[in-house]
């Protein structure tokens, strides 16, 4: 007789499309917001204060940076499993060849309008003597921020992170639970504060470009903080619902009141806390209508928006207003050709993801990652490795 053989149950598959994705688009499209908001009919600025912080959601990016890579790549990088060296290679390929696509394509379309004699409507921004800093990444060192694609300054600064993320995350495993884990990610967010307003006078949250790192640092720490915590608590569904909703509803309520930073701050981290927390999407579960797609074009959004505003607003909304006068005069009219500016930007995002950054990411993995990492221990325990 042949013994039957028990074979242990798969686990199930992880998906994408959980709230953390729907949270990355939505932050993505502020951005965007607070970036065109000066070419709508009447500024945004004007309407409400909100629109007047769009520095936030870049602040929420820098934080959700550090949540991600820890809930992603922590195991594999405390176990050894992960090389440090192989990690950060992995990130700057993930990372600068939009930067690099982006920067040029911005160049040439410079160029072309210098060529034609249309000067760009804020030429300080496109020096082109600031062009070398902008191609080596050096905003983090004081270098070339504000100029050309100003998003690229949060890559420069993150790199540097991820530089120290394996150490960094290694001493965050030493913390003994999740109150230790949130306690110290109070005392970086609210000392970090309270140390720029006193060496810098400004806040932490919205420093000018020359300190970019300085703004960076500690909010990545503080992402890693809310990974650990996560990782350490128990947190029922009920629970980080109730976190994650209590989060989002401060978050409103403080932005509409136009209420200090610091709430916002403390209610976005409530918010990444209690969507972290939350059960994984599984193969058995629905994923958040859109979410997927959202978290997949929501980096190609954040980098490339600064090209589409300005082809949009620099040649497209011209010859729409040419064409048909009453677009500049007509006030519905006008919203709506903004309003398909925004639409624009999306699918520019889209399209890009689509048609350049995902077949040139599966290109990078297979020419230069394909390969196990020999350098690291090897871990037993099955990972899983996004795919943004």
């Amino acid at each position: 007789m042949t013994t039957p053989t028990t074979v242990p149950p798969q686990p199930a598959t992880l998906l994408r499309g959980g709230a953390l994705d729907a949270l990355r688009f939505l932050a993505s499209l502020f951005v965007v917001l607070f970036h065109f908001g000066d070419e709508a009919p009447i500024p945004l600025q004007s309407l409400h204060s909100v629109w007047e912080r769009g520095y936030l959601a870049t602040d929420f990016f820098l934080m959700l940076s550090g949540f991600v890579l820890a809930r992603a790549y922590g195991a594999g990088v405390a176990s050894g499993r992960i090389a440090p060296v192989r990690f950060w290679l992995k990130r700057f390929a993930r990372s600068y060849p939009t930067h690099l696509i982006s920067l040029a394509v911005l160049a040439i379309l410079v160029l072309a309008a210098t060529l034609i004699g249309k000067a760009p409507a804020h030429p300080e921004r496109f020096d082109w003597s600031g062009l070398p800093a902008q191609i080596l990444l050096l905003h983090a060192f004081g270098i070339g921020g504000g100029q050309w694609n100003i998003p690229a300054w949060t890559l420069s600064a993150l790199l540097i992170c991820y530089a120290f993320f394996p150490w960094l995350w290694r001493a965050m495993m030493r913390l003994p639970g999740a109150m230790a884990a949130l306690a110290l990610g109070l005392v970086l967010l609210v000392g970090g504060q309270a140390l720029s307003l006193a060496l810098l006078h400004h806040s932490l949250f919205d420093l000018p470009f020359q300190w970019a790192m300085v703004r960076a640092a500690p909010l990545f720490l503080i992402g890693l903080t809310l990974a650990r915590a996560v990782e350490a608590g128990c947190w029922s569904p009920r629970t980080a619902r109730l976190i994650a909703l209590g989060g989002a509803a401060a978050l409103l309520a403080n932005v509409a009141v136009a209420g200090p930073d610091m709430i916002s701050l403390l209610a976005i981290c409530a918010l990444t806390l209690g969507c972290g927390a939350l059960p994984p999407i599984l193969a058995t579960t629905r994923p958040i209508p859109g979410a997927a797609w959202g978290a997949r074009v929501s980096f190609c959004l954040f980098m490339t928006h600064t090209i589409t505003g300005a082809v949009w607003f620099g040649a497209i909304q011209p010859v729409i207003e040419r064409i048909h006068p009453a677009v500049a005069t007509v006030a519905w009219q006008a919203w709506g050709v903004w309003l398909l500016a925004l639409v624009a930007a999306v699918v520019a995002a889209d399209l890009y993801n689509r048609l350049i950054d995902a077949p040139l990411q599966r290109a990078i993995r297979r020419r230069w990652f394909s390969a196990p990492d020999l350098s690291a221990r090897p871990d037993p325990r099955p990972a899983a490795e996004p795919s943004a």
